[in-house]
């Protein structure tokens, strides 16, 4: 295969070059970390993304001094500093992708003065571009609250910001004991309702181009940066799932309760609270569902595509797997849908084996989920609900045979969804019957 053939190739020549800090290395060890990871090899990968980000460090790439040229700097100098901005956004992009509670980001925000990087115009062109935008928290947007902000972001700044979010959420995530921490998250102040908030203002103040619409993606298709554009839209979807999926426990005891509407006493959530998160949840499941559907209506069989993709596409068949069985967590998404998300996400991940081998993994796990429930699939899981491309049509023997052990239903751990992206490696076979199976409260 010529991906093994270049990643060993690649691998030779890493023990000689990880002592020569230069851009071209560090670029060099970020791809190959990249490559390492789709390819199922976890270990390797992290330790190629460290000596990339301990190269950037070297070279101060997020200190925005070392971005520093002349006035009558040339095209090509201007050119060249852009690509290691880049450069280091990417690698802090990519390591808040799969940041978790156990993998925090490399660098604090405290100190990074880069700017971030302007549009593709100035990039190709060596120009100066005459603003740039400032990731959150950082000094720059600390001391001017509208560089983060502004409507004039690039999507590349947009990007960022968005991953800088997943970043957040996946560390709140990723932790111990989800969803029965201290803290109730119907409490006004508290952290998860902060994260609600943020996520919701920062979507308000997106561009009006950097928002979703089949409209515009197709725009960004015809400027060849429909992935990039994918990834934010994306990415903010799957941030407000997974902020309120830590959840997901909760909403199916509640909401199979009969005391239900019962007076709440002290301490326990308002009324009506788990069925608004319920309704939020898989709202955000449904729009995912629609921009993987038309992505795959504009994807030429040949374009490759961001792992994201990948883990969304898993993430939407894995709830919509509870929202098959439970038709009760969101009475206005008809179980045909549920269903037919749910299949759809599986032929998906089957399709896309090929390319990233970690998918398998995440496909194994899917399998697990649906299995019990495709024994009784209606005929409308052999339609393509949205015309778009994603048809699910399959023939389900191989769901039959998987995971039979789980016959009461889904039965979907939460780390090792989460960890399944964040890690890149998952054994699904030692996670069965650890966690709680959502058919119990049946």
């Amino acid at each position: 295969m010529a991906t093994d053939h270049f990643l060993e190739a690649a691998r030779a020549l890493a023990s000689e070059e990880m002592y020569r800090p230069s851009l071209d290395n560090t670029q060099a060890f970020f791809l190959l970390a990249i490559a390492e990871w789709g390819n199922g090899d976890r270990d390797r990968s992290s330790m190629d993304m460290g000596v990339a980000v301990r190269m950037a460090t070297l070279l101060k790439l997020h200190r925005e001094e070392s971005y520093t040229l002349p006035p009558d700097a040339e095209a090509e100098q201007l050119v060249r500093a852009e690509s290691a901005r880049r450069t280091f956004w990417m690698i802090q992009s990519q390591e808040n992708l799969h940041s978790g509670y156990s993998t925090p980001a490399p660098f604090s925000l405290d100190d990074i003065t880069a700017y971030l990087p302007c549009d593709e115009s100035d990039f190709a062109f060596g120009v100066v571009p005459a603003t740039r935008s400032a990731l959150p928290g950082t000094p720059p947007a600390l001391a001017n609250p509208s560089l983060a902000t502004g409507p004039g972001r690039c999507l590349f700044a947009t990007l960022i910001q968005a991953h800088n979010l997943w970043g957040q959420v996946a560390r709140r995530a990723g932790r111990p004991g989800l969803g029965s921490d201290d803290e109730a998250p119907w409490m006004a102040g508290g952290s998860h309702s902060a994260m609600i908030a943020l996520l919701r203002s920062w979507e308000e103040e997106m561009p009006s181009r950097h928002k979703w619409s089949v409209w515009n993606l197709r725009g960004w298709k015809a400027e060849s940066l429909h992935l990039a554009y994918l990834s934010v839209v994306m990415v903010l979807r799957l941030s407000n799932i997974v902020i309120r999926r830590i959840y997901i426990d909760q909403i199916i005891r509640t909401l199979s309760s009969t005391t239900e509407d019962a007076l709440p006493q002290e301490g326990q959530a308002p009324n009506e609270f788990w069925r608004g998160m319920s309704h939020d949840l898989f709202a955000n499941v449904v729009e995912l569902h629609e921009q993987v559907e038309a992505y795959f209506s504009v994807r030429s069989r040949d374009e490759g595509f961001p792992a994201i993709l990948v883990f969304c596409v898993y993430i939407c068949g894995s709830l919509a797997s509870y929202l098959w069985r439970h038709p009760q967590l969101c009475p206005h998404i008809a179980p045909s849908e549920a269903e037919g998300m749910a299949m759809g996400s599986l032929k998906v991940l089957g399709e896309l084996h090929e390319a990233w081998p970690t998918s398998g993994r995440w496909r194994k796990g899917l399998q697990q989920i649906a299995s019990p429930l495709s024994n009784t699939a209606s005929p409308a899981a052999g339609k393509d609900p949205g015309g778009a491309g994603m048809s699910t049509r399959q023939d389900n023997s191989g769901l039959d045979a998987a995971c039979s052990t789980t016959a009461d239903g889904p039965d979907d751990q939460f780390e090792a969804e989460l960890a399944a992206f964040l890690n890149g490696d998952l054994h699904y076979d030692l996670l069965e019957g650890l966690g709680t199976s959502v058919g119990q409260f049946d």
